[in-house]
């Protein structure tokens, strides 16, 4: 597929002026908004003990999911963190039981559970994101993992009966805009979670 310059300019350009807003948010009330957002989670999505939650360490300003992991640890849910190898597109889920402390460092420095942590399907991936609109399209920071993995993930491996894997949306609220500019092989999700609520995304 031939690259849209124009549109790889406009995500470009909108990126950089939320990831301001994320920082912004971020420095001024950070660890608030991530217990409010998992309440708002755990209020408004459905799951069952034993179910596989993917989650991520957050990075940067990303709104932090750990309380949120946590509480679904407690709640006897298994949580996974995703692992990127270099060279390859698709991520990997393993198994992370120490929420605690960061998992040493993988590719590109992103923390990641060791090599003999249990490879797991997640029911429900919770996304890192830079922005999102109000019918479920997705900016993140341009690499593609997400989109290709949720693809796989959606498309590959159900046995006759399996649902797919949801992908929720981390964010804080200020990364909600009305229309986000987005190619055919881009994954949209299917809900959103904020500090202000949850929005779930019809197809």
């Amino acid at each position: 597929m031939t690259p849209d310059p124009d549109l790889e300019a406009r995500k470009a350009a909108l990126r950089s002026r939320l990831k301001v807003r994320r920082a912004e948010a971020a420095a001024a009330n950070g660890a608030a908004i991530a217990s409010l957002a998992a309440e708002r989670f755990i209020a408004a999505v459905a799951l069952q003990p034993g179910q596989v939650v993917a989650g991520y360490w957050p990075m940067g300003d990303e709104l932090d999911p750990l309380p949120l992991l946590l509480a679904l640890q407690r709640q006897g849910l298994k949580i996974a963190l995703p692992v990127v190898r270099k060279g390859a597109r698709l991520l990997e889920f393993r198994r992370c039981d120490d929420l605690a402390n960061p998992p040493p460092g993988g590719a590109y420095g992103i923390p990641a559970p060791q090599e003999d942590a249990e490879v797991l399907r997640p029911d429900l991936v919770l996304v890192p994101l830079v922005g999102f609109d109000s019918v479920g399209h997705r900016l993140g920071m341009g690499g593609g993992y997400y989109d290709a993995t949720l693809k796989a993930l959606r498309t590959s491996g159900l046995a006759a009966g399996d649902k797919k894997p949801l992908a929720v949306g981390y964010a804080f609220a200020v990364q909600q805009v009305a229309e986000l500019p987005y190619a055919a092989h881009d994954e949209r999700l299917d809900w959103a979670v904020t500090e202000r609520g949850a929005l779930k995304f019809e197809r």
